[in-house]
C-alpha cells in the first residue's frame, strides 16, 4: 500500500459530495474496505455507519459507496423511537443495502436498559435479544455490534459473546475517526497521517445534498421521521373509508 503523509481535504461540508471525495482520497491512498467479521489487517478501511436518524439517508450513503466499489457496515438502532426496523420502508432500505454488498447489524443502546454498567450476562442477554429481533428483518444480519453513545465502560475492550466495533483492535489500535456531533467542523478529520488500519464512523443522518449545521440537521431528521409516522397513521386511521376494528 502506498500512502502520502495524509489527505488533502477541502473545508468540511456535511454533503454527500464531500463524503464521496473523502472516500476517493482514501482509496487513492491504497486503503481497501472490508467487514468487521473479517480479519482487520494493514491497508484495511472499515466504513461504519450508525443509523440514528435516517434510514433513507443511510441508503443514499450506501449507494455512493457501492458506486465506488466499497463495502461498509450499517448498524441500525433496533430500540430507536424515531424509526422501526420492522416497518416496510425500513425493511426495504435494509434489503437494498445488503443487495449493494454492505453489512447490516445492531446499533445497541445501553441507555434503553441501564444507567450503570450491567453484568456481563445482562449485557449479553439484551444484545442477543436485539440481534434476534434484527434477524427477523433479515437473514443476513452480521454478528458485530456498535454501541450507541457508548458509556466509558463500553469502549476499548472486548466482550464475551459478541464483537464490538469499539474493541481495541478497531479503536485504540487503529486510526479511529468519527463525525459525531459534526465535530469535523472544529476537528478536521485526518489532520495527521492515518495509520495502516482505519475505522471511519459516520452518521448518515448528519449528511445531505446541501450542508446544514448540526442542530438544524438533527431537527430536520426528527421532523422527517415524525412526518412519515403522521402520514402513515393518518392514512390508516383517518381516511374516510377507514373502519374501526371490531
Amino acid at each position: 500500500m502506498s500512502r502520502s503523509n495524509g489527505l488533502s481535504l477541502e473545508p468540511v461540508e456535511f454533503t454527500y459530495e464531500w463524503y464521496r471525495q473523502l472516500l476517493e482520497q482514501l482509496v487513492a491512498l491504497g486503503y481497501e474496505t472490508g467487514s468487521f467479521e473479517d480479519p482487520f489487517e494493514d491497508g484495511d478501511l472499515l466504513l461504519r455507519h450508525d443509523v440514528d436518524l435516517s434510514p433513507r439517508k443511510a441508503l443514499e450513503i450506501g449507494r455512493i459507496e457501492a458506486g465506488l466499489g466499497l463495502q461498509s457496515t450499517y448498524f441500525f438502532l433496533v430500540s430507536n423511537p424515531l424509526y422501526n426496523v420492522f416497518d416496510a420502508a425500513c425493511r426495504t432500505v435494509i434489503d437494498e443495502l445488503i443487495e449493494l454488498g454492505h453489512d447490516v447489524g445492531v446499533h445497541f443502546s445501553t441507555h434503553q436498559y441501564w444507567s450503570q454498567r450491567p453484568s456481563e450476562d445482562e449485557l449479553l442477554t439484551r444484545v442477543n435479544a436485539e440481534r434476534s429481533a434484527l434477524s427477523l428483518v433479515t437473514d443476513d444480519a452480521c454478528e458485530p455490534v456498535s454501541f450507541h453513545c457508548p458509556p466509558e465502560w463500553a469502549t476499548d475492550q472486548p466482550f464475551d459473546g459478541f464483537t464490538s466495533a469499539y474493541e481495541p483492535r478497531f479503536f485504540s489500535e487503529a486510526t479511529y475517526v468519527a463525525d459525531s456531533g459534526q465535530r469535523w467542523r472544529r476537528e478536521r478529520p485526518f489532520e495527521k497521517r492515518p495509520s495502516a488500519r482505519i475505522q471511519l464512523l459516520t452518521h448518515p443522518g448528519l449528511w445531505g445534498d446541501s450542508d446544514l449545521p448540526y442542530p438544524e440537521r438533527v431537527t430536520s431528521g426528527i421532523a422527517e421521521n415524525v412526518g412519515y409516522t403522521e402520514r402513515f397513521l393518518t392514512g390508516q386511521l383517518l381516511e374516510d373509508e377507514f373502519e374501526p376494528p371490531v
